[in-house]
C-alpha cells in the first residue's frame, strides 16, 4: 500500500476500506482505493439519498479501460 492515495479525498492511506475495480474482458483495469473515512461517507450518503452518485473517477476509469491503458 506504499504510496497509495484515497481516490476521493486524495490523502495517502495505509489501509483501505473499499477497493473499486473497473475491468474489461481483455484484462485492462483501473483500481481505486477508498479510505475508511470516505467509505463511511459513501455509505451514509447512499443510505440517506437512496441513490449513490457515480464519482467522476468511474467515468475516467471506464474511458481508460476502453482506450486500452492498463
Amino acid at each position: 500500500m506504499d504510496g497509495e492515495m484515497c481516490q476521493i479525498c486524495r490523502r495517502p492511506i495505509e489501509s483501505w476500506l473499499l477497493r473499486l475495480t473497473v475491468e474489461d474482458t481483455a484484462g485492462y483495469a483501473e483500481i481505486a482505493y477508498i479510505c475508511a473515512n470516505c467509505g463511511i461517507k459513501l455509505r451514509l450518503a447512499s443510505e440517506k439519498m437512496r441513490d449513490l452518485q457515480i464519482d467522476p473517477w468511474i467515468h475516467d476509469a471506464v474511458a481508460s479501460v476502453l482506450r486500452g491503458r492498463q
